[in-house]
C-alpha cells in the first residue's frame, strides 16, 4: 500500500474551449495567458523551477495558441521546455490541433469534434493520415464517460458531478486484450469558491481536462488503485492535498513572484 502526501502554497488558473458557431463561448470563463509550471502540474510535484510558465494565446474568446511542455529526459530528470507548442484552428463544429512536437498523448495532429458545444469525439495521429487512438465522450445529468481505445489497449473514465456540477469522483477502468486489468477510484474534494482557471484549456492535456470539469477547483484527493489480474493484493492508495494564493477578487493567482 502506498501513500503520499502534499501540502503545497501556490496559484493556478485557466479556462475553457469553444468555437464561434456551434461550440459555445461562455464569456465569464478566465483567459488565462501565463501559469507557472509548478501551479498547473498540481497535484503533482516537479523538480523544475517554479518561475517557468506555460504561455497562452486567445482569438475572440478562443484559445489558439499553448507554449510549454513538460519532458522526462531520463528515468529520473524531468525538465520543461517553453518552445514546444500547440496551434488550435476551429471550423464550425470541428477543432483541430497541431502540434509542433510529439505531445504528451503522443499525438502531432488531433481532431475533435465538438456537439452543443462539447467534445463529441477525438482522434489522435501520429501522422498526417492516420489515427491511433479514438476518444469517444457521452454526458447524462449528473456524469461524463470517457471511453479511448489506443491499440489493443482501452481506457473508460467516468467522471461524477454533485449538484454544484463540481467533480467528486472518478473511475478509470483499464483494460488489455479486452481483460479489464485496473481500477483507479479518486475522490476529489475541499472545493474553493473562485472560478475554474482551466474551463478554456481543457484540449491542452489530460490534467488541465480533468482539472476543468469543476465548476470551483478541488484541493484535495483521495485514490485507490486495484490490480484486477491479482485481487489478492490489497489495493493501494494515495492522497495529496495543497492550498492556492488568491488575489483581492477571490480568484486563484497564476504565477510565481
Amino acid at each position: 500500500m502506498k501513500r503520499f502526501f502534499y501540502i503545497l502554497c501556490i496559484a493556478g488558473i485557466f479556462s475553457s474551449c469553444s468555437n464561434d458557431d456551434s461550440i459555445i463561448i461562455a464569456e465569464q470563463d478566465l483567459q488565462p495567458e501565463k501559469i507557472s509550471v509548478f501551479i498547473a502540474s498540481l497535484p503533482k510535484s516537479y523538480s523544475i523551477d517554479p518561475h517557468f510558465n506555460y504561455e497562452f494565446s486567445y482569438e475572440n474568446g478562443l484559445l489558439k495558441k499553448a507554449s510549454g511542455k513538460i519532458t522526462a529526459v531520463t528515468p529520473y530528470i524531468t525538465t520543461f521546455f517553453k518552445e514546444p507548442y500547440s496551434l488550435f484552428t476551429y471550423n464550425n463544429d470541428k477543432i483541430s490541433i497541431q502540434h509542433s512536437e510529439g505531445a504528451d498523448n503522443g499525438a502531432i495532429k488531433e481532431i475533435c469534434n465538438m456537439e452543443n458545444g462539447k467534445l463529441k469525439s477525438r482522434y489522435l495521429y501520429q501522422d498526417p493520415d492516420s489515427w491511433f487512438s479514438e476518444i469517444t465522450y457521452t454526458y447524462q445529468a449528473d456524469k461524463t464517460v470517457v471511453h479511448q481505445k489506443t491499440y489493443t489497449w482501452e481506457y473508460i473514465t467516468t467522471y461524477f458531478f454533485d449538484s454544484n456540477q463540481n467533480l467528486i469522483k472518478s473511475e478509470r477502468l483499464e483494460k488489455s486484450g479486452g481483460i479489464d486489468s485496473k481500477l483507479t477510484t479518486t475522490f476529489y474534494s475541499n472545493f474553493d469558491t473562485a472560478k475554474n482557471p482551466f474551463k478554456k484549456l481543457y484540449l491542452c492535456n489530460d490534467n488541465f481536462y480533468e482539472k476543468s470539469l469543476s465548476k470551483n477547483n478541488y484541493r484535495k484527493i483521495d485514490y485507490t488503485v486495484q490490480d484486477l489480474q491479482n485481487t489478492q493484493f490489497p489495493p493501494g492508495s494515495g492522497h495529496a492535498e495543497w492550498t492556492y494564493s488568491y488575489d483581492s477578487n477571490g480568484q486563484v493567482i497564476l504565477t510565481l513572484q
